[in-house]
């Protein structure tokens, strides 16, 4: 939690979208919930560059927040931190990963394309805050 601000300005030079669910108090419970799957990439310097929030939800295995600062991106940050999640992902019995990406987010898109993942146009999000 000590790192939630950097976090969060990663997030948003990445581009990332910030949500309700982004707040101080639930990322608290999600790094409770499950904290392997919070990964953070740090330069020589302990800047914080890149973040992956991943998810478990006890079925599938989830994809959210992959953000990198622009000066570090297309440097490999993305695939590591992906990489490292997934390996994460399958210690823990995950056998399928979705990641969620804004459709016109075409960078991001194309990214999970070459890492292997299908793009599945016959689902919809659909969301309620509550």
């Amino acid at each position: 939690m000590k790192d939630y601000v950097e976090v969060v300005s990663v997030w948003k030079e990445s581009g990332l979208r910030k949500s309700p669910g982004d707040s101080r108090d639930e990322i608290r419970l999600k790094i409770k919930r499950d904290p392997e799957l919070f990964l953070v990439a740090e330069d020589s310097d302990g800047k914080i560059i890149g973040t992956l929030l991943g998810g478990w939800d006890g079925r599938r295995g989830w994809i959210h927040h992959l953000g990198v600062i622009p000066s570090y991106q297309r440097s490999g940050v993305a695939t590591k931190l992906v990489k490292e999640v997934e390996k994460r992902m399958k210690k823990k019995g995950v056998v399928k990963v979705n990641a969620l990406v804004y459709e016109s987010n075409d960078r991001s898109l194309k990214f999970f394309e070459k890492m292997g993942y299908e793009l599945d146009r016959t689902l919809l999000k659909h969301g309620k805050e509550l």
